[in-house]
């Protein structure tokens, strides 16, 4: 029967299928080879497929710290009784150009974009939006000011910015001296050149202290001192960069909640400042260093992410990943680790940690967190109260590159995860286009009587069902309706 034909029957038969549907007639058939001309859901399933990679963010939609124009209550509202605003799953914001690097911290985050610029959004308490005043902003803002920029940092209320030419730019909060320039309190409400400061590769952001890697291969530091985590053998705040005693050809930096982490060529770590939650990996959970010690057993090194609670290290080889603290280390326990120990995960691109949760993007594109989910912070769609000390599957998301974590909030650049696209009403060598063009596999194809006569000849039912997110290379099985006498109608 032409298709033509078909179309112009009364659809109103397809209820009485589905009630008469145990009594239909099914065999199986073997998939066809796809037909030479796509057809017109191939195209659609193709531009899916397609889909640029976007920044998307989830959790406590505080002051605006999603970025996704929602002005939700404050941290300390919230604590007085106030429910919290959560996007429980991943969500797109808006920024001018593609992301090279994001950092979260707090009810803020911050994006360096691939023209050399900076954008920053969320609560702007301590002036560290940059525009000039202390007020929210909902939206991603590019300061001004800030041009070819390779690398950014943030932590605890200042935001540092990293150019070509290896100068730092520094705005935020200076209550502990975080300027550089021999003062501290009040605000610095937009980017200003840490003075004497040259030669630097790489920036790292503390609680209150920040840390410049030079081209030579020292470290420096400055700002607040009270663990130790200046790495200077005192406990004294510095106003300007001070070099950190003892280390020489280094390669890698990164800080957390008043401690410090360098990573020398050999991949061995250093680490000094605050030890309380065993952040020193020296198999204690006390105390201090006031300059750097090496974290025992660790070699090949290659990536450091640390904050309040937990410090993950990543190697290159497998992308395997070493942990140790007393926060949630993804290892399916919630027990504390005083020395660093493998998580048994590997194939890592990168790790990033936040004061309760983590994030990993896998080598295969795929995002994993784990920890606190109070606040929607695992982007699975819902919030609660459980602590998840096992990895867990974004699934709504794929294709990740980039990730960042903060106090209750996660960014990661990647795609939407694909979903299977509707091959209804497709013939077989159709489907199995579309199916093809979208990175999915046609399976099994049955054949049904179809009394109705709408779906002779083309696909009638799927599974699983269009729009379900499902990995490529997934099979997609089908009916296909085939005449089983007069139709009706």
């Amino acid at each position: 029967m032409p298709r033509t034909h078909i179309a112009a029957r009364v659809r109103g038969w397809r209820a009485l299928a589905a009630l008469i549907g145990a009594a239909t007639i099914v065999t199986v058939a073997a998939a066809e080879p796809a037909a030479a001309a796509p057809s017109r859901a191939a195209d659609r399933a193709a531009l899916q497929a397609l889909a640029p990679p976007s920044l998307f963010t989830w959790g406590d939609e505080a002051l605006g710290d999603l970025g996704n124009g929602v002005l939700g209550p404050s941290q300390l509202l919230q604590g007085l009784g106030q429910p919290p605003m959560i996007a429980a799953s991943p969500v797109p914001i808006p920024v001018p150009a593609s992301v090279r690097q994001l950092v979260a911290f707090n009810d803020d985050g911050m994006a360096l974009l691939s023209n050399g610029t900076v954008a920053t959004w969320g609560d702007n308490e301590y002036g560290q939006i940059g525009d000039g005043s202390e007020n929210a902003r909902l939206t991603p803002f590019v300061v001004s000011g800030l041009t070819g920029i390779i690398q950014i940092a943030g932590h605890g209320g200042d935001e540092m910015a990293l150019d070509s030419s290896g100068t730092v730019w520094v705005w935020g909060n200076n209550y502990s001296g975080q300027a550089g320039n021999g003062t501290h309190g009040g605000f610095m409400l937009t980017p200003q050149r840490i003075p004497g400061l040259n030669g630097v590769v790489q920036i790292a952001a503390g609680d209150a202290s920040d840390y410049a890697l030079k081209s030579d291969g020292t470290v420096w530091a400055w700002a607040y001192n009270g663990a130790g985590e200046l790495g200077d053998d005192t406990t004294l705040n510095r106003l300007y960069p001070s070099q950190v005693r003892g280390l020489t050809g280094i390669t890698k930096i990164a800080a957390g909640q008043a401690v410090a982490y360098a990573l020398r060529a050999d991949g061995s770590v250093m680490a000094w400042g605050n030890n309380s939650h065993g952040l020193l990996g020296n198999g204690t959970g006390t105390g201090m260093s006031t300059i750097p010690v090496q974290v025992p057993g660790l070699t090949g090194i290659t990536q450091i992410s640390a904050d309040y609670f937990e410090t993950f290290a990543l190697t290159f080889a497998a992308g395997t990943v070493w942990t140790w603290g007393d926060g949630i280390a993804g290892d399916g326990t919630t027990s504390p680790h005083f020395t660093p120990e493998q998580t048994g995960l590997s194939g890592v691109s990168q790790i990033a940690a936040g004061d309760f949760d983590t994030v990993a993007v896998m080598s295969n594109g795929s995002v994993l967190m784990w920890g606190d989910n109070s606040r929607g912070q695992l982007g699975i769609g819902t919030a609660d109260n459980n602590a998840h000390p096992s990895p867990v599957l974004v699934r709504t998301l794929a294709g990740g590159s980039l990730a960042a974590a903060g106090e209750d909030d996660v960014m990661v650049v990647a795609s939407p995860a694909p979903r299977i696209p509707s091959v209804i009403d497709e013939t077989q060598a159709g489907a199995a286009q579309v199916l093809q063009a979208a990175g999915y596999v046609l399976g099994r194809v049955a054949t049904v009587v179809d009394i109705t006569c709408q779906y002779i000849g083309v696909v009638k039912t799927q599974s699983p069902a269009a729009g379900t997110v499902a990995p490529p290379g997934t099979s997609v099985n089908v009916s296909i309706g085939k005449a089983g006498g007069k139709c009706l109608g």
